[in-house]
């Protein structure tokens, strides 16, 4: 026993760490637990931006898609004129053709068969969009030009229309009233505000022309960027300007049903119709190949696509793909006199 206030050492007790071998195998479970949690990190960050390229692709297909068959099934509305080939063309200061072809209605519909020019872009009906440069057009790719109003009117005999903008930048407006001829006429959407105070009984219907095409880039400034993008080239104000819409768009080919007995059912889908067969149109088909804004990686494209009686080959880079397509009746479409005799004498 010790006395108070004593105090004794215990002895030392021999502590023994781990062993050469322990840690090297404490090591590597470690590096094992860290490697399946990286390869688990990695793989749902590749799902994650599989899915969400998927969806993008999937929401500008679809997006470009109604985009098109709209313009397509608006062709050759004009505020409801039934002759709209009686209109005298307008002289837009910035047209796209060296005549008058914005304005001009005996033409609503027109495209170029797998554009191949480098120079130029010229229709089926010889017809050259000069507006557009042929360089900037995807080689084998189709190209739909449409012109038509605004589906509602500006103003409708002294109503305005509700999302009307007071803007003080000229439009053309085709100018209809039952008792005087339809006309083109330039106006400041302001100007129309005053017209309606006064009662005019006119109706003012916004002009609507476009070309649609794809370019082989999206930056304008870089050429080389290697991603394809649906653009136009749409009437604003006086002069053509371009709007590119959706990225990713590869390819484009147009089939139209034509109508070759006046009852209003196509006979027959050409891809190619010659000078005189797009009046026949009565419907037409839409096809769409988009890709994938980035490659994915991993993914290997091997497929081929089928667009109308035209087969894209796999490529096999990394991009994911997929092909949309929509059947369109060309409602605003008006026939021949002598086809729709001939169609109602049989």
């Amino acid at each position: 026993m010790t006395a108070p206030g004593e105090f004794t050492i215990s002895p030392v007790r021999n502590y023994r760490g781990l062993s050469l071998v322990e840690l090297l195998v404490a090591t590597l479970l470690g590096l094992l637990l860290t490697a399946g949690v990286i390869a688990l990190y990695l793989e749902n960050k590749r799902s994650y931006f599989y899915d969400e390229q998927l969806a993008r692709l999937q929401e500008n297909g679809r997006y470009a898609i109604r985009l098109l068959s709209r313009e397509l099934a608006m062709a050759g509305f004009f505020g409801g004129l039934l002759s709209p080939g009686q209109v005298v063309a307008g002289a837009v200061a910035g047209d796209c053709n060296a005549g008058r072809w914005a304005l001009d209605l005996s033409a609503p519909l027109a495209m170029v068969d797998d554009h191949s020019s480098p120079d130029k872009l010229v229709t089926t009906e010889g017809t050259d969009l000069d507006c557009v440069e042929g360089g900037s057009v995807l080689p084998a790719t189709d190209v739909l030009a449409i012109k038509r109003t605004a589906a509602e009117a500006s103003l409708r005999e002294g109503e305005l229309a509700p999302n009307l903008s007071a803007s003080t930048s000229e439009r053309w407006f085709l100018r209809l009233q039952a008792d005087a001829p339809p006309r083109w006429r330039k106006l400041k959407p302001v100007d129309l505000f005053a017209l309606a105070e006064s009662g005019n009984p006119a109706s003012f219907w916004q002009a609507v022309a476009r070309i649609f095409y794809i370019r082989p880039y999206s930056d304008p400034d870089n050429r080389d960027d290697g991603l394809p993008v649906l653009c136009m080239e749409t009437l604003v104000g006086d002069a053509m300007g371009t709007r590119c819409l959706v990225e990713g768009v590869e390819n484009l080919q147009l089939e139209w049903g034509i109508d070759t007995d006046g009852d209003d059912v196509a006979n027959r889908y050409l891809s190619a119709p010659r000078s005189g067969e797009l009046d026949r149109a009565v419907s037409a088909r839409l096809y769409l190949l988009l890709r994938s804004i980035y490659p994915i990686a991993g993914h290997r494209d091997e497929k081929t696509y089928q667009l109308g009686k035209l087969r894209v080959p796999a490529t096999g880079d990394s991009y994911l793909r997929r092909v949309f397509t929509a059947t369109v009746y060309l409602r605003n479409r008006i026939r021949p006199i002598g086809l729709a005799q001939e169609g109602r004498n049989q």
